[in-house]
């Protein structure tokens, strides 16, 4: 239960036309095409849709600006035998950009050093300090990835040594640009256009192509075996999921096709962190997004940085499985980590409610010297879920600097912001894109910050925030609830950001078997029926902080309506149909 309203996508005659053609040809059910087309998808392109092909997706390299510039510098490089330095951020893009390009130079018989730096000591982004022991191990080359599009400062001081610089990111930029030898950015605005939602990983796997290229047109591989670059396509879909960019377009083709590589198992360091993660079943966005991705992410969390890279580039399955293990249980600490922040942060900003006589504003800031900086941007993403609002969580060290992750809501370009404060001196840098922004700031200057992003929401949306609202495809009775609509969902996928799964409502069904799990019971299951010998199983996730929490407390005897998307739950070897919970409305409100 939640202040979400719920929306019916319109059946007009055309809707139905569309539905009855696809039925025909495709024996796809009626509940689904609705939603199909509210998304753009076409008759005459179903078939792509349904299966895109990269190479009608994928764009020529050079098209790019800088991206031919970058390739004939490193292919130089690998021709010379000379070693590269990479340097990448430390979240999954990150880890899944570098191993792609480590694992490509060992292939080519090129030494290459990766430097992903601790979240705590060295911040985000490119530092002088760990630049400097790059170039001393002998590269003269270094890429940096998924960062370095707003490193002015440590890009400057390298500009003065022997040393090239090729930027793979897709992170906003600044009108000026870092100096570097050569900068590809799918958001610069010189270059191709029509490609601003690749996370780097998809930008690295581009730059690849035309690196392959290259090298092929150099005789390079002509007493060597050529990489293949489609073996790449798991952690570009590992990195692309997991930056939660739009899955459309390319986007979509590289984790329908990265999915398939997947379940070929042939990435050691992938396998041995599904076998912990007890993934049995064939892969899909959530596995990635959900349990994949919070595990690598989780060394550069709380832990080592560099386990995650260190993982997906792993050739030995022993070691594989040992740094899966590390990974595993440093997520488990990170679970119980943010539980605890989350806590805190609630409380502060339930006082900042009372405070303003029930009122929040239209933006979140909460700092703390307590927050542990590794989950701020969990902490953050999970409050403006809550809040329906951008939230900003800051975490201020001994020294009185404060490190900030921002999570936005739809209509809010945060990254935008973040960067305008940068520009008038607010923080002392930051960045990033509409929905995410990361930062960092004196004490002294956060309640300037606050002052400045509510003022620049408020100018931005006159009405206020929006309501949150949910999109249902069709209202459902249980008995259609079936493997085979399931299965067509999962083959129609994958889901993600954009392009999320289809929900559906079931109207007028009680509740029976409640059941909660997790480490604080945060989760819980239960059956629904709605007066037939029908009945459904619904899961829902984190939902201690929620008004769902006080609906399950009190549900016997009552009617309610449910929305949320259909699936196939395969965990421990066994299936079962269920329905993931979005939302909830008591039907019996006096």
């Amino acid at each position: 239960m939640s202040d979400a309203d719920w929306h019916l996508i319109d059946t007009d005659d055309f809707t139905k036309r569309f539905s009855d053609y696809l039925f025909q040809k495709y024996n796809l059910p009626h509940f689904i095409s609705p939603y199909l087309m509210s998304k753009g998808v076409e008759l005459n392109d179903f078939d792509n849709f349904f299966s895109p092909k990269l190479k009608n997706l994928l764009p020529e390299p050079f098209l790019f600006k800088d991206l031919e510039k970058g390739v004939n510098r490193l292919a130089d490089e690998i021709m010379n035998n000379r070693p590269i330095g990479i340097f990448g951020d430390y979240d999954v893009d990150g880890a899944t950009s570098a191993a792609m390009i480590s694992s490509y130079l060992d292939k080519c018989g090129c030494q290459s050093f990766i430097h992903i730096p601790d979240r705590f000591l060295e911040g985000y982004g490119p530092n002088e300090e760990a630049l400097k022991s790059l170039y001393n191990k002998g590269s003269e080359l270094i890429i940096t990835v998924d960062c370095g599009i707003s490193s002015f400062e440590p890009l400057n001081a390298m500009s003065k040594v022997n040393l090239d610089l090729i930027v793979i990111d897709h992170h906003l930029p600044d009108k000026i640009l870092p100096p570097a030898f050569a900068i590809i950015n799918p958001k610069r605005f010189d270059t191709e256009k029509g490609f601003e939602d690749l996370c780097a990983a998809g930008v690295v796997f581009i730059f690849l192509i035309g690196l392959n290229r290259e090298l092929r047109n150099r005789g390079f591989f002509l007493n060597k075996r050529e990489p293949n670059l489609m073996k790449f396509l798991d952690l570009v879909a590992l990195g692309t999921v997991c930056d939660v960019v739009p899955l459309k377009g390319l986007n979509r083709a590289f984790v329908k096709q990265g999915l398939s590589i997947m379940l070929k198992r042939e990435n050691l360091g992938l396998k041995a962190l599904s076998d912990v993660s007890k993934l049995n079943s064939k892969p899909n966005t959530q596995a990635l997004g959900f349990s994949l991705g919070p595990r690598i992410n989780a060394g550069g969390r709380i832990g080592n940085s560099e386990l995650g890279v260190n993982l997906l580039k792993e050739t030995n399955e022993n070691i594989a499985i040992e740094i899966a293990h590390k990974l595993d249980n440093l997520n488990k600490k990170r679970k119980f980590l943010t539980s605890e922040l989350e806590k805190k942060v609630i409380g502060k900003i339930e006082r900042l409610r009372i405070k303003n006589e029930n009122i929040l504003p239209s933006a979140i800031i909460i700092s703390g010297n307590d927050f542990h900086e590794g989950i701020i941007g969990i902490v953050a993403g999970r409050m403006k879920e809550l809040y329906n609002r951008p939230v900003c969580i800051i975490s201020i060290n001994n020294k009185g600097v404060g490190k900030g992750s921002g999570r936005s809501v739809l209509g809010i370009p945060l990254g935008k912001i973040i960067i305008e404060a940068l520009n008038l001196k607010i923080i002392s840098s930051g960045g990033g894109h509409d929905m995410a922004a990361g930062f960092t700031i004196e004490d002294s200057k956060i309640t300037y910050l606050n002052d400045f992003i509510i003022n620049k929401i408020d100018n931005l949306l006159i009405n206020g925030i929006p309501r949150p609202f949910f999109i249902a495809s069709s209202v459902l009775p249980i008995s259609a609830c079936t493997y085979e609509l399931a299965y067509w969902l999962e083959s129609l996928g994958p889901w993600g950001t954009e392009m999320e799964e289809p929900k559906f409502i079931i109207s007028n069904a009680k509740i029976s078997s409640l059941r909660r799990f997790g480490l604080n019971n945060e989760h819980a299951s239960f059956y629904i029926t709605d007066g037939s010998s029908n009945k459904l199983k619904v899961k829902k996730f984190n939902l201690l902080n929620s008004d769902l929490n006080t609906v399950l407390n009190n549900f016997e005897n009552k009617n309610f309506s449910f929305l949320g998307s259909l699936t196939i739950d395969s965990w421990n070897n066994s299936k079962s149909l269920e329905l993931m919970l979005d939302d909830i409305i008591c039907l019996d409100v006096a």
